[in-house]
């Protein structure tokens, strides 16, 4: 039995070859379509052979889908359920002078006006073969397990992009680009103006949301471009260990004040009252749901994935304040 040899390079084993008698079989001659002339063709058949292959799969990265974070999600009802029907309602009526001889009592009154949220419904699931499961096997990876957490992962980005800026399908728009809040220009940049010029722009912003509803909202959360918002929180105020946002939150006119950052805004930020009376996320079922498995042929499998959503849904407008030009 011949000896086995180690080669360097592709140019090594190549002058080997060369110098090898012809008439001799050798293990080369049964490399079916492997042009052992050609440096990448070689390279690319003994690459396999000679590396140690990770078992871990670097996946690529996506931003986080954290839209619960800036708004509450109502997931009330079935995931079948075509929509909702809910009321606004008010008091009418005014009370005036009277004269008891007289009988023209004024009455008040309860008015409510029906309004209609339309889900729709969204899919994305999985399928596999008895191929991949083997290949996988093979490889010490979870095949089912990868294509799961894609098929999950892929539907959270969609919810995040209906809840935030809209599909541009069913749903144009979204909490970061509601038509129907308030707008306002700041008049300066924050992170370019002093600690308390900056704080005097966040505080009218929260104020017009007090303002604007009569009182009856007040602002609770503060959202800043991601750049703004590191900015002020690494900028120490001179002579003090307080950061320009640390600042910004302890002289705020509203207390227990949430500040936030979001990659959707670059030049505005927005105050608002974050419950859910004023605005909401619509999923109903609570999200993307797997359906069970079934067999689509002899050798492979599908798993229906579903999920339905309502959209954004903004319910009192003038409780959130854009402020623009901030960056």
């Amino acid at each position: 039995m011949s000896e086995v040899q180690f080669f360097d390079s592709v140019e090594q084993a190549r002058a080997h070859l060369d110098a090898t008698d012809d008439s001799v079989p050798s293990f080369v001659d049964g490399i079916n379509g492997v042009d052992l002339s050609d440096n990448a063709a070689t390279m690319a058949f003994l690459t396999p052979q000679l590396l140690r292959v990770e078992q871990a799969v670097y996946m690529a990265k996506y931003p986080e889908a954290n839209y619960s974070e800036f708004m509450p999600v109502d997931t009330a009802g079935s995931i079948w359920s075509a929509g909702s029907v809910f009321y606004s309602g008010d008091v009418v009526g005014k009370a005036e002078w009277f004269n008891t001889a007289s009988d023209d009592m004024p009455y008040a009154d309860f008015s409510k006006t029906q309004f209609l949220q339309e889900n729709h419904m969204a899919a994305i699931g999985y399928k596999w073969t008895r191929q991949d499961l083997e290949r996988g096997n093979q490889l010490g990876q979870d095949v089912l397990s990868q294509k799961a957490n894609a098929a999950t992962k892929v539907a959270e980005r969609f919810l995040h992009k209906v809840a935030t800026t809209g599909d541009g399908v069913k749903f144009t728009t979204g909490f970061f680009n509601n038509p129907l809040a308030t707008s306002t220009a700041a008049g300066a940049t924050l992170a370019a103006s002093t600690p308390d010029v900056a704080a005097t722009i966040v505080n009218a912003a929260l104020t017009s949301v007090e303002v604007n509803t009569g009182e009856t909202f007040m602002a609770d959360t503060l959202i800043l471009p991601t750049a703004v918002y590191n900015a002020l929180a690494s900028r120490r105020m001179t002579d003090t260990n307080m950061t320009v946002l640390a600042y910004i939150i302890a002289n705020a006119v509203v207390p227990n004040l949430t500040v936030k950052k979001s990659r959707h805004l670059t030049t505005s930020m927005v105050a608002y009252a974050n419950t859910m009376e004023v605005h909401r996320y619509h999923l109903p079922g609570g999200g993307h749901q797997f359906a069970p498995a079934w067999q689509k042929g002899p050798f492979s499998w599908e798993v229906p994935g579903i999920m339905a959503t309502g959209g954004y849904e903004n319910r009192i407008p003038k409780a959130i304040t854009f402020y623009t030009g901030v960056a």
